[in-house]
């Protein structure tokens, strides 16, 4: 039997790309002690550029990451000639390569998404978890763990060896091929890949009459990137088992457009396909998952690196309140989660399927453009890719479960706005009368819950209950219901104080 009686850390998290290392922030302003292990050195990774939409760029306002996110983004080299184009267009984004979205009445906080290296946001992300207390040790991959009720045990292999390193709860952002979500026993069923894509990113050599943007004809598809990257996409190829080469990818690139390249001083080849996967279960006993290690999708729309930081920050408040004793939160983590995954798989399944090469697909893809053209179609489709449609329901009230805008707000210490007063992570009560009868209500959960008394001439409620990711826990009209409020404040927040 495992001695869990004096954990290492309250929580290990195997894996430091963006999720593990969002996860890591999150859990580190509750003052939880947190492992990051990540078997690749730091920048090792293949050199990939994401976009963070504009559900994500409103989360991290709400944690004074923004600003760094801005500036880095101004300073990646390669993306000038692509603001430029962005600056000359009116759509924001595409949905299976149709660049039409955004045209409708789709309002959001941030006026674009960013373009940033994988390898920046590591950076930018790594710094803030690592200036807060966590530790982050890479060259460590995990190769076993047990749990029982009181903790997990996970033993780690590195250049000196295997050690074993104890965890209130292990939390698997491992990726699609994750350790963790296996040693664990979760299921990963889905669907079987129907197109296989090749990407790389080195100097071309010789005549380059490859064009810049995205380019679909009837052998598939041809993209290259602001940053350099080249890549293609084939359908009802199977895909080598052999490591990918420069070789296979310009073998591909020939196939597609026609041209033939050969590169010189080449970062990196990948190979990925279509293949999409949901876990079974977010949650076995003591063992999470999140990221890829609980859903794999075809990148169409850059979704999932938004999808997987979401679930992050959905995860660290609650598993900082299991930490500290209140475990019951952790229930609602898949609930309110896994909802969101099955619609961006079914969106990126169904954008793969607009992509395939043919007649049938051009006729598709022609009605489907028109349609795009109905103000509440595309409204609709960019809220999927923005991931602004996120809602957890299963309250009466509409207004719950929405995330919460950002406003000014004047309060009796000076201005200020909404998304600041969530940067410290906790839960937050405005009261917008006059009375303030819900900072009053609430006395005794302000060891845990900061209240605000403000005047918002526009606001939807008395009383807003916010949650430290930014969605809407509760709202009261004036005059506001004590019990109600109190319902709330226990439900989520724990007991009142003695």
């Amino acid at each position: 039997m495992l001695d869990m009686r004096s954990n290492d850390y309250d929580v290990l998290i195997a894996g430091g790309g963006p999720v593990g290392l969002m996860l890591a922030c999150e859990l580190r302003m509750y003052g939880v002690s947190t492992l990051v292990v990540e078997r690749l050195a730091p920048g090792a990774g293949e050199p990939r550029t994401l976009t963070i939409h504009a559900r994500t760029l409103e989360i991290m306002d709400r944690r004074d990451l923004l600003s760094d996110f801005v500036a880095a983004e101004e300073r990646t080299a390669g993306l000038d000639d692509y603001r430029r184009r962005l600056e000359n267009t009116s759509a924001r984004g595409h949905f299976a390569g149709m660049f039409l979205l955004g045209r409708g009445t789709v309002a959001t906080e941030q006026p674009r998404e960013l373009l940033l290296p994988r390898a920046t946001i590591e950076t930018l992300l790594a710094r803030r978890a690592t200036g807060t207390g966590a530790v982050v040790r890479h060259g460590a991959e995990v190769v076993g763990l047990e749990q029982n009720a009181d903790g997990v045990a996970v033993t780690l292999e590195d250049a000196q060896g295997s050690t074993v390193i104890r965890a209130g709860f292990v939390v698997g952002c491992d990726g699609g091929r994750s350790t963790v979500r296996r040693h664990a026993g979760i299921d990963f069923p889905g669907t079987e890949p129907q197109m296989v894509s090749r990407m790389g990113l080195g100097s071309l050599t010789g005549p380059d009459r490859l064009p810049m943007g995205w380019h679909r004809n009837e052998h598939g598809w041809f993209m290259r990137m602001p940053d350099g990257r080249i890549s293609t996409a084939e359908w009802d190829h199977v895909p080598p088992q052999a490591p990918v080469t420069d070789e296979e990818l310009a073998e591909s690139v020939r196939r597609v457009t026609g041209e033939r390249i050969q590169f010189a001083d080449v970062r990196f080849v990948s190979r990925f396909t279509d293949s999409t996967r949901l876990a079974a279960q977010y949650r076995a006993g003591r063992v999470l998952l999140a990221g890829d290690a609980a859903h794999v999708h075809y990148p169409a729309g850059g979704q999932g690196a938004n999808l997987g930081l979401q679930d992050a920050v959905n995860l660290g408040w609650k598993l900082a309140a299991a930490c500290q004793g209140r475990p019951g939160l952790l229930d609602t983590y898949e609930a309110e989660r896994r909802p969101i995954a099955e619609r961006v798989l079914l969106n990126t399944r169904a954008q793969a399927a607009l992509m395939r090469p043919g007649p049938q697909v051009d006729a598709l893809r022609a009605l489907f453009a028109e349609l795009m053209d109905f103000e509440a179609v595309n409204d609709y489709l960019t809220k999927a890719i923005y991931g602004t449609d996120v809602h957890y329901g299963g309250s009466d009230d509409p207004r719950v479960g929405h995330f919460v805008a950002d406003r000014p707000l004047k309060t009796h210490s000076g201005p200020t706005r909404l998304a600041e007063l969530l940067r410290d992570g906790r839960p937050l009560l405005l009261d917008l009368t006059d009375a303030s009868m819900a900072v009053r209500t609430a006395q005794p959960w302000t060891d845990r819950v900061r209240t605000v008394a403000a005047l918002d001439t526009d606001a939807e409620a008395a009383a807003l209950l916010i949650r430290p990711d930014g969605y809407l826990a509760w709202a009261g009209e004036a005059p506001v219901h004590d019990e109600d409020l109190r319902t709330a404040l226990t439900d989520w927040f724990g007991p009142a104080r003695a």
